[in-house]
């Protein structure tokens, strides 16, 4: 949530036709509703959408901003998982990554 809060605010906007700030205090359970009730054709549902592709021929045809989005959210996600692992740990999911990485980008 704390990466995608704009991507979050808009899709719920362009979706339900409100602004979330606006709404005054929501509860989590309906905040978790709306989040959990995005759709596809919203800013966060392509995002997610180009984060989670695993075809190998629609990953070579993504554009460089495409491009962009996948390694930011991979770096993302590289970061908090470093916070909770050892020094080992953190080698062997960093070397993952790299592979990950240059599969992804064909080097």
């Amino acid at each position: 949530m704390e990466f995608d809060a704009l991507l979050i605010e808009q899709s719920i906007a362009k979706q339900y036709g409100v602004l979330p700030h606006l709404q005054g205090e929501l509860s989590w359970p309906e905040w978790s509703k709306l989040v959990s009730g995005l759709m596809d054709d919203t800013p966060l549902g392509r995002v997610v959408a180009v984060r989670s592709e695993r075809d190998r021929k629609m990953l070579e045809k993504f554009t460089p901003q495409q491009r962009k989005m996948r390694s930011e959210w991979a770096a993302f996600r590289a970061r908090k998982a470093a916070k909770a692992f050892t020094g080992e740990q953190l080698r062997r999911q960093m070397d993952d990554l790299e592979q990950m990485m240059a599969k992804a980008f064909g080097s």
